[in-house]
């Protein structure tokens, strides 16, 4: 999925607030701020394959959140030899791995070490994103995941990436 289609999708399956009626006061609120994607008003070219850069170079992804992934706050990205660092699952790092293209999960006292694999490249990772934002409102909503972490593997990229999704959904 290239950065263009991702926010196209995530602003599509985006709940109206009335949706929400069933829920806390205030719930709605919060939910939907945290999927909050922005237009830019300088448009940068980025090259398809790059998604994850396109989306933090073209829109204002500072807000979102899904499920326990962000973006950095700002459209930074942190540069090391073997890293581009661009968000977080958690505490933990998010980057770019720049020999294999694949998307890890370092470890924060250790700028160096791989905790996991979350998925084999950026697109992928965006349709990974994509289809965990569905799990989460198909669970809010009908109380069932539409997608299973063998499918969601599978988006990521194959058995390799299934590890930290099974410890995720589970």
């Amino acid at each position: 999925m290239t950065a263009a289609q991702f926010v196209t999708a995530i602003r599509e399956i985006t709940p109206d607030e009335s949706k929400f009626t069933k829920m806390p006061e205030g719930f709605a609120q919060i939910y939907l701020d945290e999927l909050f994607i922005g237009n830019k008003s300088i448009h940068t070219n980025v090259e398809p394959e790059n998604a994850i850069i396109d989306l933090m170079s073209n829109y204002d992804v500072s807000k979102l959140i899904i499920m326990i992934f962000s973006f950095n706050k700002s459209n930074e990205l942190k540069e090391t030899e073997p890293f581009t660092f661009f968000g977080w699952r958690e505490a933990f790092p998010l980057a770019i791995h720049k020999a294999t293209g694949e998307i890890v999960e370092i470890d924060w006292a250790d700028d160096n070490c791989i905790v996991s694999y979350i998925a084999k490249d950026q697109q992928s990772y965006l349709d990974l994103l994509f289809a965990l934002q569905e799990n989460s409102l198909s669970t809010l909503f009908s109380d069932r995941q539409k997608w299973s972490t063998e499918q969601l593997a599978e988006i990521a990229g194959g058995s390799k990436y299934q590890p930290h999704l099974t410890d995720l959904l589970s």
